[in-house]
Parts: C-alpha cells; structure tokens; sequence
C-alpha cells in the first residue's frame, strides 16, 4: 500500500457473472458518510444496478459502515476507505496517478459521487470515468461533466420530497427512469440467525420483543429518556420483552440507565462498533422498533421491522421515506421547529410528545 495515497482498499467482495465482466463496464458510487443517509441513498444504488445489469457496480464507503453491503446482492465489490477520506477539509496526501489507488478499477465508466467533498473529487479526477455525475458546489463542480444544479439539490430544505428523492436526482441525470423506492437492507443468513441466537439467550420470557432506541447522533433528536422507561415498563407489564439498543454514540446514556432496564426485565444490546449486519439480524426479531430519528430508526425500517418513529427538530417528510401504516411517526409541529440552529433547552416539538399517546399508538401497531 501507498503511504501517499489517502484512499487504500481494505476490503472486496464480488459477485456477479463472468458475462457481466467480459462486458467490460464499470460503474462507481461514491456512498455518504453517514449510516442513516447511506440507507437512503440504497434505492439508488439498486436501481444503478437492476438497470445496467451488465456493469459491474462499486461502492466506495467508509470502512467503519462498510457491513451495510455484506449481503447485498446488488454490489459487486466495496471499497472501504478510512472515515477521514470523506471530510469536507483537504486532505494532507496527494495521488500521482490512478495506479496508486488500490481496490479501484481502472476504467470506470461512470462515476456517481453523493458526498461531493474535496476529498471525494479529487478521486473522481484520478479515475477519469467517460461520465462523472455529482451536485454542483462550487469548490468540487469542476470534477464533474454532469452536475446536478444547485437549485435543483436546495429544493431539499422546502421539504416536499424525501431523501431518497433528493439523492436519486443524481441518478436521474443518468437515466430519468428512477422514480424512488423503499430503502431496503440485505441481511445476510449468518446474521439473521446470529440475530436469533442473541436474542433468545436472553428474552427468556419468550414474549414478543419490543426495541427502544433512545439515543440519536445529536442530543435534541432525543425523546427524553424517562419517556422511553415509562413506555418499556408498561409495555413489560403487558406481557411485551423490553430490548433496549445503545450504540456507539450512546456509552452514557447506557451507563446512567442500563441499571434501571435490567431491573424493570429488560434487556440491552450494545455495541462499540457498527455491526450492522448483527444490528439487522437482531431487529429482524423485534415486533416493532420505538426510536428517534436516527440511524438505528433507518436500519430497522430497511430490513422490515415495523417502526414508530418520535421526530422532534428533523422533518419527517425529508427523512422517514417509509411505507404506511405499517411504519409510522409522532410528531409535534410548534412554531420553533427546525429553527433551532444552536440548540434548545426546552425541546417543546419532543417533550409534548406524552407516553400515554406513544403507547396507544404503539397498541395499535402491535
């Protein structure tokens, strides 16, 4: 491995037919760096796939979130490359040419970068694909022959489209036969069964298994936490088992309240790293998922969990592109919604939300 080249190769996996390779076409999307908004983008990456069968399909994606396509059939090869390749500063190495870009083909025939950051243009600029579609920011537009103006990407904040939407405009440069979808997250056999494994060790009641996820990437995503207690412990005296997930993001949370979910009867999972796959098979033996908007929300909905969504600053309308009633969201719009830029104390959009509604919506779904 070049030292010099700030992209290495850590990891591939190919699919596919020998026909599909021999027909020498190459095709390259270039994932967020986000988990939830990667879900996102997943009706995209399916779609570049199921309408160029002969290419062979590539995703570049951040090492740490690379499990997300460990069983989708649908990619050919990922490309892992450590988190800091998709920050929006420069990076500190420079490429000399194509070569030094391990993992990489060579001729690709197109290119789709969602993350249109310094970083991720220069590679474009590398791999000089016929065709390289991304969103037309000043700072990267150049690494692109085929833009997505930038009027056409800020329709985003009016919020009348999703986020599968919004990111399948760059697909749509390529081919306007695209018209969205369901996000949907393949879970391997090895982790539905591991996912069985975990959860009956410990739901030794054997009643269905409700999953709370309280925590969120930013605190004012969060209902509050004694909300989510009071709901798991009338759920537990109603004969439901209580499962709570803390990721990476969550080590606090967890250690001032994984105590008071053991002794009401629940039971926790948690993880210091982004086993999604584990994550997945797990959730793909819940009844139903309580959770903010979050990452864990967007995996659970992927792989069919039925979940029920409590949104606070975020628009729902841009960030749950989930089929209903099956999925559904609690929400309260007050007037300061989605204003607060540098953060609110009060938290009026999440803390009118009561249990009492929760639960009776919860009943309902259950």
């Amino acid at each position: 491995m070049h030292k010099s080249c700030p992209w290495h190769y850590a990891r591939a996996q190919c699919h596919g037919t020998t026909n599909a390779r021999a027909m020498g076409s190459s095709l390259l999307y270039i994932c967020q760096n986000a988990l939830g908004d990667i879900v996102t983008t997943l009706p995209s990456i399916h779609f570049l796939k199921q309408s160029h069968p002969h290419f062979t399909l590539d995703v570049c994606v951040n090492e740490d979130l690379a499990d997300i396509f460990a069983a989708d059939p649908n990619v050919d090869r990922t490309i892992c490359a450590p988190a800091e390749r998709f920050d929006a500063a420069p990076g500190n190495g420079t490429l000399a040419n194509v070569e030094q870009v391990q993992g990489f083909r060579s001729n690709y025939e197109i290119i789709i970068d969602s993350m249109c950051v310094g970083q991720t243009a220069r590679l474009v600029e590398l791999l000089r694909p016929a065709k390289a579609i991304g969103i037309g920011f000043a700072e990267t537009v150049h690494a692109y022959d085929l833009p997505l103006s930038l009027s056409r990407w800020r329709t985003w904040s009016v919020g009348d489209r999703t986020a599968v939407d919004c990111f399948g405009d760059l697909v749509q440069i390529l081919n306007q036969e695209f018209t969205g979808g369901e996000p949907v997250l393949y879970v391997s056999q090895e982790a539905r069964h591991e996912g069985k494994v975990w959860v009956d060790s410990r739901n030794r009641t054997g009643n269905l298994v409700v999953a709370f996820n309280p925590g969120a990437g930013h605190p004012m995503k969060r209902w509050p936490m004694s909300h989510y207690l009071e709901t798991a412990r009338v759920l537990r005296g109603e004969g439901f088992a209580p499962l709570f997930i803390f990721g990476p993001k969550e080590t606090e949370l967890y250690a001032a309240y994984g105590d008071q979910i053991e002794k009401m009867g629940g039971f926790v999972y948690r993880s210091d790293n982004y086993r999604i796959q584990l994550l997945a098979g797990i959730l793909c033996q819940c009844a139903l998922l309580l959770t903010n908007d979050c990452a864990v929300m967007h995996v659970g909905a992927a792989v069919g969990c039925r979940v029920l969504a409590i949104f606070g600053p975020s628009n729902s309308r841009i960030w749950f592109p989930y089929s209903t009633p099956r999925n559904q969201v609690i929400e309260r719009d007050v007037p300061c919604r989605r204003a607060c830029r540098n953060g609110c104390e009060l938290l009026p959009c999440l803390a009118e939300i009561p249990p009492a509604e929760v639960l009776t919506k919860l009943r309902t779904m259950l």
